[in-house]
């Protein structure tokens, strides 16, 4: 939980940071559903915009994450239902609902920074986002 934590702080602020290159300065804000890892990420994301984390420091996010109850906000429930997505296609190679939405992460000169597969070391993977590593 706190390695995918890390990854999604550190693509998000970097997305950010170019967005902010290309004159559109933003600040960011993680939402994510109540769980009891609220204490342990509140505070890995305060260590990231101060002491750094293993690629770097973060500089563009406003606040530490925000816990909502899913069942208060939509929004909470379609990051479930692309999840879901995300992983019927990863797990089980069902891309219909994967497709829909599959250009919609951030990406830079045909490279996708905002989906990362980890897979073992050596090993192939024809993946939506290995494709275009």
């Amino acid at each position: 939980m706190e390695y995918a934590f890390e990854q999604i702080c550190n693509r998000f602020d970097r997305f950010l940071g170019r967005l902010h290159k290309a004159s559109d300065t933003q600040r960011g804000l993680i939402i994510l559903d109540e769980s009891s890892y609220e204490t342990s990420l509140q505070g890995l994301a305060r260590n990231f915009r101060t002491v750094g984390h293993r690629w770097g420091q973060l500089y563009n996010m406003a606040d530490v994450p925000m816990f909502v109850n899913s069942k208060a906000t939509r929004l909470i429930q379609y990051a479930d239902l692309i999840a879901h997505a995300v992983r019927r296609y990863y797990e089980y190679g069902d891309a219909s609902y994967f497709d829909i939405f599959k250009s919609k992460f951030d990406s830079e000169g045909g490279v996708v920074h905002g989906l990362v597969h980890f897979k073992p070391s050596g090993a192939q993977c024809n993946c939506h986002c290995c494709r275009q590593r």
